[in-house]
């Protein structure tokens, strides 16, 4: 699918006074008008952005760190907006959204997710919530959960083309995901098989060399033990000579003081 996931953008404002505070009422607005600035900016690096060139590429980027400073002011002041009335459904989900432009989309998930279940919020409130809620999680690769999310959108209105568009497009990457873990899964397995095979290899070198280290030293200790038993041999052969040697001497003093006999 080659379009964008589509980002339900929707700014309430306030013509009464609630439970909230009149402070509280003034951050929202003042948050709505630097928020839309925001989006007016960004939109406009957008724009810069599709035309291309160095000089269109320069001036996007330094407008959109421009729009970030923008989302970030936008955050500070519907924070405010929930100084002292916790969880202001309106208030919190414009929070949302600036998150969510920031790309802090677990953060902004989760002020999606609580304007999404506070049932005392009217059924376009919740069927938006949830619908972003389910962009929050697309974003984070979470797409079973986004699932669920777009079905809760659809629940509160079933004729949301952009939700349908988007449930079918998670269904699509859930699957991808699903493929891919298989794969992965795989590939380790086939991966430590061919570990463990070269891991068997190698102790089987290693037990080669080993055994071979065995027979050089049994090789070197036979051949020492064979120049030993030479020398040892060469010792007994050298002593043998001598005693032969000093028994012929005494044998030749003996005889040569005898009488000899003249032949005649």
């Amino acid at each position: 699918m080659k379009r964008i996931i589509i980002f339900s953008i929707s700014i309430f404002t306030f013509y009464f006074i609630n439970a909230q505070t009149i402070e509280e009422l003034a951050a929202v607005r003042k948050g709505n008008t630097v928020y839309q600035q925001a989006e007016k900016v960004r939109a406009e690096a957008m724009q810069l952005v599709e035309k291309g060139g160095e000089v269109n590429t320069r001036v996007a980027n330094e407008k959109f760190k421009e729009a970030a400073k923008l989302y970030q002011d936008a955050e500070i002041l519907y924070r405010k907006g929930m100084a002292t009335t916790k969880n202001f459904g309106k208030a919190n989900y414009n929070l949302a959204n600036s998150l969510y432009r920031q790309e802090k989309y677990e953060d902004a998930g989760n002020s999606y997710k609580s304007v999404a279940e506070q049932k005392e919020n009217d059924k376009t409130t919740r069927a938006k919530a949830f619908h972003n809620y389910g962009n929050a999680l697309m974003k984070q690769e979470k797409y079973k959960e986004s699932i669920d999310a777009y079905k809760n959108a659809l629940k509160l209105n079933p004729t949301d083309k952009d939700t349908k568009y988007n449930l079918e497009y998670a269904r699509q990457k859930l699957v991808q995901q699903q493929q891919q873990q298989q794969q992965q899964q795989q590939d380790k397995k086939e991966d430590k098989k061919e570990q463990d095979k070269q891991d068997q290899q190698q102790q089987k070198n290693q037990d080669k060399k080993e055994e071979e280290k065995q027979q050089q030293q049994q090789q070197q200790q036979q051949k020492q033990q064979q120049q030993q038993d030479k020398r040892q041999l060469d010792a007994l052969q050298q002593n043998e000579r001598q005693t032969q040697k000093k028994v012929a001497e005494e044998e030749m003093k003996k005889g040569g003081k005898g009488k000899q006999e003249k032949d005649w």
